[in-house]
């Protein structure tokens, strides 16, 4: 499947899955970085109400244990965060003048239950948007979440869902975003090193693990030049892309936000 043929699946039906995308050697030094950072955290629980912030730029929430801003952790993985067939498809898809917004890992050991459906309409600020009940409508694509997953996704890891739509389909949830069956949504399943990549607007959530073992994933948005601006953007890989490298294409076009 081309790059033009994902971008087109991405405003039609709001996803795309690239199966296997990162080789294993990747996979594994992705993971053994993220582990080596929760294992120096001390290892806590990856699920809280209200959020606990055991460190600088980590918080454990519902969404699991999520070390924002990456690079801050993990800047040795410069060089295999991203794959250009993925770069390619938010290129297609975005635009000229597409960049890197944000990027985090996301590490659950088990504690997390169903994890409700749930969309990420403003990038970084999508809090904002969840909290005021906003729901705009979209001609074009403007932003794009990148899922990698470091874990396989099956029924005892859990598998993603997602609910199709187009990107001028209307925003708001179909159905109680608490309820994990919703007609027409689709289960994916896929092996470590995959990527998904989804519009800002598409639905999507996670079904609990069911396994020992942390369930890992790398999460990045990227935005397209003409997308609505926001109140900050992640700079933790200042000074770590190599020049000329992949990342460093993807952080050239930030915005200065003044």
């Amino acid at each position: 499947m081309t790059a033009a043929t994902r971008a087109a699946a991405l405003s039609e039906v709001g996803y795309t899955l690239l199966p296997s995308l990162h080789p294993a050697h990747e996979v594994e030094r992705l993971h053994a970085a993220i582990a080596e950072v929760y294992e120096g955290l001390g290892a806590p629980g990856t699920h809280a109400v209200p959020p606990q912030h055991p460190a600088p730029d980590v918080e454990i929430s519902v969404v699991g244990l999520v070390m924002h801003q990456l690079g801050k952790h993990c800047g040795a993985l410069a060089d295999v965060l991203l794959r250009p067939e993925a770069v390619a498809v938010a290129e297609q898809a975005l635009g000229p003048g597409m960049f890197l917004e944000y990027t985090a890992a996301v590490v659950n050991r088990g504690e997390r239950p169903f994890f409700p459906w749930h969309m990420h309409v403003g990038g970084v600020d999508n809090v904002k948007y969840r909290k005021e009940g906003l729901f705009p409508r979209f001609e074009r694509l403007e932003r794009l979440t990148m899922l990698t997953y470091l874990t396989d996704l099956d029924p005892e890891h859990g598998e993603l869902l997602v609910f199709p739509r187009s990107i001028t389909d209307p925003q708001e949830p179909p159905h109680s975003p608490n309820e994990p069956s919703w007609p027409g949504a689709e289960k994916i399943a896929c092996r470590r090193g995959s990527v998904a990549l989804l519009d800002q607007s598409t639905w999507h959530a996670a079904l609990p693990k069911q396994s020992p073992g942390l369930r890992v994933f790398i999460a990045c948005y990227f935005a397209a030049a003409h997308a609505r601006p926001t109140s900050w953007v992640d700079r933790s890989w200042e000074g770590l892309a190599a020049e000329g490298s992949l990342l460093a294409s993807t952080l050239r076009a930030q915005p200065s936000l003044a």
